[in-house]
């Protein structure tokens, strides 16, 4: 939940926060991906970093660390499927100036490779 100053300075900008109901749930990023659509050998068919898919009603996004925090190693093991987080840490990192990467490392907002920036938020 954002602090009483940052929720006065947000909505002084028109920003109307998440409910209490509401901040527990999935941040709704666009499904953008159909895994199903995958053809072996076609990369123009493979997930690129942001896309989004539904499993089982549980949002998960593609990531490939392109920030350089990570050897090329620690990229190629990192790369892969995240659930997208809640809309609560989304609404927390808009007002911070820390955010985090799929990986649990924290980053500056505008980082590459933080959540803001790979669901296009940013």
């Amino acid at each position: 939940m954002l602090h009483s100053d940052t929720k006065a300075v947000a909505q002084s900008f028109g920003y109307v926060p998440f409910s209490e109901e509401d901040y527990e749930e999935q941040f709704q990023a666009d499904c953008n991906f159909d895994p199903k659509l995958i053809v072996l050998g076609d990369l123009k068919t493979y997930p690129k970093n942001g896309s989004v898919y539904s499993d089982k009603g549980i949002l998960k996004c593609y990531w490939k660390p392109q920030g350089g925090n990570y050897s090329s190693l620690e990229a190629e093991e990192l790369q892969g499927w995240y659930e997208v987080p809640s809309n609560e840490d989304i609404e927390e990192w808009t007002f911070d100036s820390v955010a985090y990467t799929p990986a649990g490392d924290d980053v500056e907002p505008d980082h590459p490779d933080s959540w803001l920036s790979i669901l296009g938020l940013i």
